[in-house]
């Protein structure tokens, strides 16, 4: 059963877009379903070009993080669904600093539903 805050490796990633590719993937909450935020090498050019929405990214530090090779962000703007047979490759925990920066994140957030705010927040 994955974990608040642990993140999987997730081959073909059916929630990137135009088309499947491996993701890393942040557990944001498992109950009463685990969601998840991806997780990015950079700040895409979509949000660079519009500030309100770069509050939604959370920093997390490589050096923190052994399976990182360089800092990457939380995309927080949109938590989704994943089932268990897509959560079995675990990379480890967010750091407690990580944690930090996602729940700023989600916070500040102008356009994540409420109901996952709410969720990843309690």
């Amino acid at each position: 059963m994955p974990a608040q805050w642990e993140i999987f490796y997730v081959q073909s990633c059916r929630h990137t877009k135009p088309s499947p590719k491996d993701k890393l993937v942040l557990v944001a909450y498992i109950d009463p379903s685990p969601y998840g935020f991806l997780i990015n090498s950079k700040i895409n050019n979509y949000i660079q070009n519009r500030d309100y929405l770069l509050c939604c990214e959370a920093e997390i530090i490589a050096i923190e993080h052994d399976f990182l090779d360089y800092n990457s962000y939380v995309d927080c703007r949109e938590a989704f669904p994943f089932n268990a047979g897509e959560l079995i490759s675990s990379r480890g925990f967010l750091s407690a600093a990580g944690q930090a920066e996602v729940i700023k994140a989600v916070g500040l957030c102008p356009v994540l539903e409420r109901i996952h705010k709410n969720r990843i927040l309690k």
